[in-house]
């Protein structure tokens, strides 16, 4: 019986990214395996990076940059390093298939079809981060004040350990809020809350007895 052969593979790294940000706008998501429910002729994203990869030729000139992007986006992680900055398995692993111009191993066009999804979420979180620095609204009210506010959803992150949702959102005067809720808030959300303030952090105006509308 002959044994089983890997295919070779050997792509140009700028040709799999840019299939991959392609089969993450045709898309809209990454998706790995198809449900049983799905629409005839979907088909996974590994699926359409190597049919596009079969003749790189009919990759779009958008899919190319944003392929720049995303590949760039995880190239910078070297200077994370560099700064000391500890990472996780799957950012490092990232990086290093980032750094390669051959694509040789399934698993790193695995990787790399996967990298545009993770990259928006990352881009998203990043840029949350960045308006939550610059918010220079300063505090609401004093502690003990009821106040009504309108927020916009910048994080909503699930604690194990109080099992509750911290949700932290910008008001229209940019002024960060946080408090604890029941159930999630999906980032971007315009929210009306109402609750007493608890405290002044030392970035943030910190609720209580928050009912979200």
């Amino acid at each position: 019986m002959a044994r089983y052969q890997r295919p070779e593979l050997n792509y140009n790294a700028d040709d799999v990214w840019a299939a991959a940000c392609a089969a993450q706008r045709i898309n809209g998501s990454y998706i790995k395996i198809l449900d049983q429910g799905a629409p005839e002729g979907m088909q996974t994203n590994r699926s359409i990076v190597i049919g596009l990869l079969a003749d790189p030729s009919v990759i779009a000139d958008e899919d190319r940059e944003q392929g720049e992007k995303v590949r760039s986006y995880y190239k910078g992680f070297t200077f994370k390093i560099l700064q000391g900055i500890k990472m996780n398995d799957f950012d490092n692993t990232a990086m290093v298939i980032a750094n390669r111009d051959e694509i040789t191993e399934l698993y790193d066009l695995a990787v790399i079809t996967s990298l545009p999804s993770c990259y928006l979420r990352a881009k998203a979180r990043d840029d949350g981060d960045r308006r939550l620095r610059d918010a220079d609204g300063g505090f609401i009210g004093q502690p003990g004040d009821k106040v009504t506010l309108s927020l916009e959803v910048i994080r909503c992150i699930y604690s194990q350990n109080f099992g509750v949702h911290f949700v932290t959102g910008l008001t229209t005067n940019n002024q960060s809020v946080f408090f604890s809720y029941r159930d999630k808030i999906a980032d971007g959300t315009n929210i009306l809350v109402q609750g007493k303030v608890k405290a002044h952090r030392a970035d943030a105006t910190q609720l209580t007895r928050t009912k979200v509308f």
